[in-house]
């Protein structure tokens, strides 16, 4: 299973991000072979690849982050990608342990996503 986390450093000691689009690092997990890819985030206003979208591009399974912006959420649902949102003040190693133990649930709706509406 491939897992993204946002954080504000280059690995999995550093605290979860409390914000997708704003976070520094995308952390890509993959917990079948320990193998970890980092991306930065260059959150410019000139940027034409929205941080989704440069996530989806690796194909997560899951998106564990803090908050997300309802187009974000979009995103990821139509793509099948798995949000676990509102995860804050811990590391990327814990945040990954509670995942795996099944104490981080998916989230299936943020105030103003589309719930329902064709996007």
């Amino acid at each position: 299973m491939l897992i993204c986390l946002t954080l504000e450093q280059e690995n999995l000691d550093s605290l979860l991000s409390t914000h997708f689009e704003k976070t520094k690092y995308f952390l890509l997990f993959n917990d079948e072979t320990s193998e970890a890819e980092v991306i930065k985030n260059k959150k410019s206003i000139f940027q034409r690849v929205k941080p989704s979208h440069l996530v989806a591009e690796k194909k997560p399974d899951a998106v564990i982050t803090g908050n997300i912006e309802p187009d974000s959420f979009d995103f990821f649902r139509a793509s099948g990608i798995k949000i676990i949102s509102g995860i804050f003040g811990i590391s990327g190693h814990e945040a990954l342990k509670r995942y795996k133990e099944g104490r981080l649930k998916e989230v299936t709706a943020v105030k103003g996503a589309a719930r329902g509406r064709i996007i």
